[in-house]
């Protein structure tokens, strides 16, 4: 029975009212579909076990990514405010340490210490430089006034002598004098008898030996001085800065770790110096801002404006953009560093919340994968990822305390890379125990699903980029696209990179057209203009360089269907397939697959013919017959098992000498029990062989045999779609080969059993004709 597709079974339908409702602003903010990728989001969050992030399987887009965010930002805002990250130094410079606060303290604390250090950089100078206690004073007095008696006395002893006094940077010099009492010249010594040499001598001698005693006396009594002053400034700092430094601990009480610091810092500071003390500030101020250097602070991350945990994308996953750095600076030729030039990176800032990143991105930028994967095993922020290439321009460097962080990792990207991932990193399964994939597939005119969904989304992306409005005729063909991409009249694919090229090139068209609305018309033009390549190929069949009949009725000949795709361009080329028939032993040569022209899928599909062929004439005998197929004017590997059905039929053709209707063209595969199998790309089929009759003759009478289970695929243009309603082109379905046969080789005369009469007659003639 020939099954003929009715208008109702072929032009597509998009149920108008859902529009209706969409264009009155009834619009939902969401993507369909989103509902499994929600649940995989709050199950990561929840689950607070490392291990647990998860990988998004989805082309990325900015819309998904967009929800993705709303969703995460929702989860997020149970949580308590995120706390601060900080660096700190103790006595040991090189080697910062990791420290938390709550959120906020951060910068009270840094701003405590800076004040506690200003502090003591204020009371240290005011010891030194101002008369702030008598004792000090008198101690210092008393210290200046022996100090000049003992230089005085001496003095007087060298001028009896006859020596001038000088002190010198090691002790003192005498310098003998002359009779009229000025220094003699060291000329003029050495002109003196020896006698008086040895005498000069002597006395000097006998003068640094009581200057030696002068300055042990002296020494001895600035260490006394000393260590009362010492007592004085230990006293005078723990006095003055006592009430400081309870009004900052009392800022900072709830922050034991904090107060630890303080603390810590005080006692070295005040040891330190009252330590480093000498009188002088000119020869101590060097070290005590060495001293005052020693604890610094570096906020990191200053959560103070965050209610809750950030959720964080990062386009550009660098190393430096993920982890951090440790910056450098050059000083007299060198680098250097210290606490203040090291910069938190994503996964601190997103601590306790949640990093989304493409997964793409950071497949293709040096290092970030192995030191995400790092981090994620850990748990900790280790800045020492680049030490061993600074080692080599300095020394100067730091070893910062790793920071442990608690961050959940969201990578967005397609199944080829998470496969990828999964089967070469063997760590991967266990850092990304989650996986969720977003289906773009969605249902139309459904139970439980109407048109709303891909309405609400369209009407969205125009609010959102100030698009001119959209008119229903040109939504149905924005459906009619989506449909045809998913390869089902009853389903879209939310492709959003296609909705958005639509939209926003249709809205050039009409902007342009000066019209106040996106029509039908700017939708279809962009996809109705034919390519070069397919006007090409156009004008090669019109051409007779490739070489097809559409209007006779040839024995062993079939017009088959292809699809040829570039990757941004796929349209259908028809293909005449040929078959003679010559006595032999019932070989079925292919001459693709003979010259190594035939993909393995083809080459299988060639041997369920021969199976089929030979159980559909006669199971218990072999056939004295072969069988010549070739694919004409095909000069490239051929692939795929969608002509097999009219491989088939070109075959039963050739044997029964009953030519095969060319105005219809057939695609389809078949298995061995002569059941017909559903192919890809029917439309594509259906449109190719429509615009070559249209270009070599007429669509009048023309038309395609399809698979039955293909009927539901069929969303063709609006120009074959018109075809059909006028009963100009036609459609039709097959379940098995018999409906092929029925359709390609019977009229009103032959039947099916017909040809299977003369198949028989045709064998005979083989056997009897030796």
């Amino acid at each position: 029975m020939v099954k003929e597709l009715t208008p109702a079974q072929v032009v597509f339908n998009f149920e108008k009212i859902d529009i209706a409702k969409g264009l009155k602003g009834n619009s939902q903010d969401y993507i369909p579909n989103m509902d499994s990728i929600y649940d995989s989001i709050d199950q990561s969050l929840s689950i607070r076990r490392e291990g647990y992030n998860l990988y998004i399987i989805d082309n990325f887009s900015k819309e998904k990514l967009n929800e993705i965010i709303k969703c995460v930002s929702r989860k997020l805002t149970e949580k308590n405010k995120p706390k601060d990250i900080l660096y700190v130094t103790y006595e040991e410079k090189r080697e910062p340490k990791a420290m938390f606060l709550s959120n906020g303290m951060g910068q009270r604390f840094k701003e405590c210490i800076d004040k506690l250090k200003k502090e003591y950089q204020e009371k240290i100078f005011d010891f030194y430089n101002s008369s702030l206690s008598s004792e000090k004073d008198n101690i210092i007095d008393g210290l200046a006034q022996k100090r000049n008696q003992y230089m005085d006395e001496l003095t007087e002893m060298a001028e009896k002598a006859g020596f001038n006094l000088k002190t010198t940077m090691s002790g003192f010099a005498f310098i003998p004098l002359k009779e009229n009492e000025t220094a003699m010249t060291e000329k003029e010594y050495d002109e003196l008898k020896s006698e008086k040499k040895v005498d000069i001598a002597d006395k000097a001698a006998e003068l640094k030996a009581e200057a030696q005693k002068v300055l042990e006396k002296l020494k001895e009594l600035e260490l006394a001085a000393k260590c009362k002053l010492k007592e004085i400034l230990k006293k005078t700092l723990s006095d003055e800065m006592k009430d400081i430094k309870n009004s900052i601990k009392n800022k900072l009480e709830n922050e034991q770790q904090a107060v630890f610091y303080i603390d810590k810092l005080c006692d070295f500071t005040e040891k330190s110096l009252v330590d480093n003390y000498s009188i002088s500030y000119e020869s101590d101020v060097e070290e005590i801002e060495y001293i005052l250097s020693k604890y610094n602070v570096n906020l990191l991350v200053d959560n103070s404006s965050n209610k809750s945990p950030l959720v964080i994308y990062e386009e550009n996953p660098t190393v430096q953009n993920l982890i951090g750095d440790i910056e450098y600076e050059t000083d007299k030729g060198a680098y250097i560093t210290d606490i203040s030039l090291i910069k938190a990176g994503d996964i601190l800032r997103a601590n306790e919340g949640c990093l989304i990143l493409n997964a793409n991105s950071v497949a293709n930028t040096a290092g970030s994968y192995q030191q995400l994967r790092k981090f994620l095993f850990s748990g900790k922020v280790n800045f020492d990822y680049n030490k061993s290439n600074l080692e080599l321009l300095t020394l100067n460097t730091i070893k910062p305390e790793p920071i442990k962080a608690d961050v959940k990792v969201i990578l967005i990207g397609d199944f080829t890379l998470y496969n990828l991932f999964y089967s070469y990193d063997d760590e991967f399964k266990k850092i990304f125990k989650l996986t969720s994939e977003y289906n773009p597939i969605v249902s139309l005119n459904s139970r439980g699903n109407d048109n709303s969904a891909l309405v609400s989304y369209i009407m969205k992306l125009i609010t959102d980029n100030n698009l001119l409005p959209i008119e229903e005729e040109a939504l149905v063909e924005v459906a009619r696209i989506l449909s045809r991409k998913a390869e089902c009249r009853n389903k879209i694919i939310l492709d959003e990179m296609e909705i958005d090229k639509m939209l926003f090139i249709s809205n050039d068209k009409a902007v342009k057209e000066g019209r106040k609305s996106i029509c039908r018309k700017n939708i279809v033009d962009i996809y109705n203009k034919k390519s070069l390549l397919q006007q090409e190929m156009l004008d090669y069949y019109l051409d007779r360089k490739i070489n097809i009949d559409v209007t006779s009725k040839i024995s062993g000949s079939i017009n088959g269907l292809s699809v040829i795709d570039t990757g941004r361009e796929s349209f259908g080329k028809p293909i005449r397939i040929t078959c003679l028939c010559s006595k032999g032993s019932g070989k079925l040569l292919d001459f693709q697959k003979e010259n190594n022209l035939s993909g393995p899928i083809h080459e299988k599909s060639i041997s369920i013919l021969s199976s089929l062929f030979n159980s559909f004439i006669d199971p218990y005998s072999k056939l004295p017959v072969d069988f010549n197929l070739s694919f004409e004017q095909i000069y490239g590997k051929l692939e795929g098992d969608s002509a097999s059905v009219a491989e088939i039929v070109c075959m039963i053709s050739a044997l029964s000498r009953i030519g095969v209707r060319q105005n219809i063209a057939v695609t389809g595969s078949v298995n061995q029990f002569g059941d017909v199998q559903p192919i890809g790309g029917v439309n594509e089929k259906i449109e190719g062989f429509f615009n070559i009759c249209n270009t070599l003759d007429t669509i009048e009478n023309k038309g395609v045999l399809i698979p039955s289970a293909n009927v539901d695929d069929v969303v063709l243009n609006e120009e074959v779609e018109n075809a059909i309603k006028q009963g100009k082109f036609k459609l039709y379905s097959m379940d098995t080969i018999y409906d092929a046969i029925e359709v390609l080789m019977c009229d009103k005369k032959t039947k099916v059993g017909d040809v299977l009469k003369k198949i028989k007659i045709e064998l005979k003639l083989y056997e009897n004709n030796k």
